[in-house]
Formats: structure tokens, C-alpha cells, sequence
């Protein structure tokens, strides 16, 4: 029996539940969710931001154990920010190392932190450098003629929007409907035991479209869509369907350089962390700020491996939450964001299971309605030697 991983990146449990009620527009989430195992109110990890999470859906560990705190490294000399997207970056053994221990065959389609990893069938999701050519690189940490294959065959997806968008940019739901092409078309032609995809149409299109927009009603529909494609392509097998973080509608970027300078250790969303001085801040001290909510606990500290992080570069650093509403960016253009401590009030993700082979099994498990009960899920499915 194999599994397939489905994440739709940034939708919340409340946001899924809502859609799925919604049975004549939404009909593949809604029968999705009637016939599966479905736990909402799940605690995401902390930082709550889309590299981290799905790092830790690969290994079952934290941030602090994993060693993927960011969707960012930490800035180098020049001071710019490159992608944590290599997968010689996680410091614990993944799901597709211990799947390839088992001559298991995997794929993974567009999942973050995976660019060079052994794995048989590989689209990684890669961030390039304006000098760089972000084809060439996906060429080089994923499966080249896998994916040279799929540009030939579904290319134009991606060319029509291109068109569409009057040569800007391809845009979404593009990418997601070439995701979904791809794995649809893998998943007829090939016996997969492990199937990873990340779909982030809805997280895209909630960062910088207006709340209540058509751009939003968009990218539900293609969610749906593209989950319905999914599951007729790949059968009764067990289906994993996940979010890994939620979001909040933005109404004020704040970036903490204009106020702190050089003290900002990094800006993360909904949270940053700052670099304490002796001589202060320097400005209206923080409890007088209007966009902040409190600072973050020192087992939050620790969760994300942000203190250690920071100790390694022999800094002292306090960490300090935004109030749902803002959040900290130096480029000041977000409509809804995320980034927020775990235990904010409607901030919580969900998982749904279908499967025939595990739900009786599930029902046994110990779960800790956190995400990384998906990992325990997997193991559990393809009987995987992780500790988890």
C-alpha cells in the first residue's frame, strides 16, 4: 500500500471546514472530508512558516532537533537572505531517507526542503537568485528527465499563464495546475509507494490579494479541483490531506529596521526576533507599540531554534509576537501573513486520513494534535525504521 501527501499550504482548519460545508462549489473537498478521518484544532509548530512546518512533516522532529527554523538562512555578508531549500540542511533522517532504507519508491512534487534529495521522481520547489536560472537549478537537485518530460508535456500550463499574465510571470493557480498535471500523470504510469506535494496556490493568492476578493474565491476553486484530479488519479490507496500553517488578514506591515536598525536579528511574519543591546532600542519601548502582543516564551524560543541559532553567533536575542493584523516585513506588501505563535486564536491546521488499510489503526494511535502526527501516520503506514 502506498500514501500520498497532499499539503495545501495556508489554509487553516476553520477556512477548510467552511469550504468543505460548501458542497456545490467545493464537491471534491466536501466528499473528501466526509469519507476521511478528519482532526481539526491541530497545533502547528512553531515558527509557523511553511519551510519549518513541512521539514518537520518530513522528520517528525521540531525546528530545534531538525535544524530548518526558517524559510530563510541567515544573511550573509551583503546582507541578503538565501532560501533554506536544500535538503543537506536537515540534521535528522526524513521520511523519503528512511522510505529509500525500505526500497521504496518515492516522489515529491514541489516539496520545500528537498533540492538534492535522493528521491526516484523529483520536481523540488527552488528559489533562485536574479542571476541564477531557476529551470537549470530544478534541473540539477531534482530527477532531470523526469522533469524534462513534464515540461514537454505539460509546459504550456505554465506558457499560457505566462501569455495571460503579459509576460510578468506565470502566477497561480498556474503553478498548482501544473503540480497537479505532473503528479496526476506520474500517478497513472507509475507504482509509487510514498507521494509528496505541496500545493500553495491558496497561500500565494491570500499573501497579496484583498480579503473577499475573486482572487481568493480562485484559488479555493483550484484547490478543489486540483484534489479532486489527484484522487482520481491515484486511487483507494491511503491520502493524507493537510495544511501547515494558517493565516491573518494583514491591515499594517510594520518593518522592525526603520524602528531598530541594526538590532533586527530576522523578520519572520508574525514574530521577529531582536538583538538585545546595552544601550537600548533606542525608540518607544515595546509594550508601547501598538502591533505588539507580547514576547515569546523561552520553550518558544527553544521550539524554533532561534535561541540556539542565536547562540552560535554568541548574540542575545528576545523574540517578540505581532498582534493578528500585522506583521513584520521589510518589503511592507503582505495582505494576510502568518508566522504567529502556535497558540493564537484561530490559528489552528487540520489533517485529514483516508484510507481503508490504516483508519482502524489510527484509531489506536496516541496522537498529540500537533502536525507531526502525520509523521507517525506515515511511518505507521509504510512501516518506516524512524523514531518518531
Amino acid at each position: 500500500m502506498g500514501i500520498l501527501v497532499i499539503s495545501f499550504d495556508a489554509i487553516g482548519d476553520n477556512a477548510f471546514e467552511a469550504i468543505s460545508q460548501d458542497k456545490k462549489n467545493y464537491p471534491n473537498v466536501a466528499k473528501f472530508k466526509e469519507e476521511a478521518f478528519y482532526c481539526g484544532g491541530v497545533k502547528t509548530v512553531f515558527m509557523s512558516n511553511t519551510y519549518p512546518v513541512h521539514t518537520s512533516i518530513s522528520t517528525g522532529k521540531l525546528p530545534k532537533d531538525h535544524g530548518i527554523i526558517s524559510n530563510m538562512l541567515s544573511s550573509d555578508k551583503n546582507g541578503a537572505q538565501p532560501w533554506a531549500q536544500m535538503a543537506k540542511y536537515i540534521k535528522t533522517k526524513t521520511i523519503w531517507d528512511a522510505a529509500k532504507e525500505k526500497n521504496l519508491t518515492t516522489a515529491a512534487i514541489h516539496w520545500p526542503v528537498t533540492n538534492g534529495a535522493k528521491i526516484d521522481y523529483h520536481l523540488p520547489e527552488t528559489h533562485t537568485e536574479k542571476w541564477q536560472n531557476p529551470l537549470l537549478r530544478r534541473f540539477v537537485y531534482g530527477s532531470f528527465f523526469f522533469q524534462l518530460a513534464a515540461l514537454f508535456k505539460y509546459g504550456g500550463i505554465l506558457v499560457k499563464a505566462i501569455i495571460k499574465n503579459k509576460f510578468r510571470g506565470i502566477g497561480q493557480p498556474a503553478v498548482d495546475n501544473f503540480i497537479t498535471a505532473v503528479t496526476c500523470d506520474l500517478l497513472r504510469r507509475k507504482k509509487l509507494d510514498l507521494v509528496l506535494v505541496h500545493l500553495l496556490a491558496y497561500d500565494h493568492t491570500f499573501h497579496y490579494s484583498v480579503p473577499n476578493g475573486k482572487k481568493r474565491d480562485i484559488a479555493k476553486k483550484a484547490m478543489d479541483t486540483n484534489l479532486g484530479r489527484l484522487l482520481k488519479s491515484w486511487g483507494d490507496d491511503t491520502v493524507i490531506v493537510f495544511s501547515d500553517h494558517s493565516q491573518f488578514d494583514i491591515k499594517e506591515n510594520i518593518n522592525l529596521k526603520v524602528l531598530y536598525g541594526d538590532s533586527v536579528f530576522e523578520q519572520c511574519g508574525g514574530s521577529a526576533f531582536l538583538i538585545k543591546k546595552t544601550e537600548g532600542f533606542g525608540v518607544l519601548p515595546l509594550e508601547e507599540q501598538p502591533w505588539f502582543e507580547r514576547c515569546l516564551t523561552e520553550e518558544e524560543m527553544t521550539e524554533s531554534g532561534y535561541a540556539q541559532a542565536a547562540a552560535l553567533r554568541r548574540l542575545q536575542i528576545i523574540g517578540i509576537a505581532a498582534k493578528a493584523g500585522y506583521c513584520f516585513s521589510e518589503y511592507g506588501k503582505y495582505k494576510g501573513n502568518h508566522g504567529y505563535p502556535a497558540d493564537y486564536d484561530n490559528y489552528n491546521v487540520f489533517y485529514a486520513v483516508r484510507s481503508k488499510s490504516l483508519l482502524p489503526e489510527i484509531e489506536k494511535m496516541q496522537f498529540k494534535n500537533h502536525i507531526t502526527d502525520i509523521t507517525k501516520i506515515i511511518v505507521k503506514e509504510l512501516n518506516l525504521d524512524m523514531a518518531v
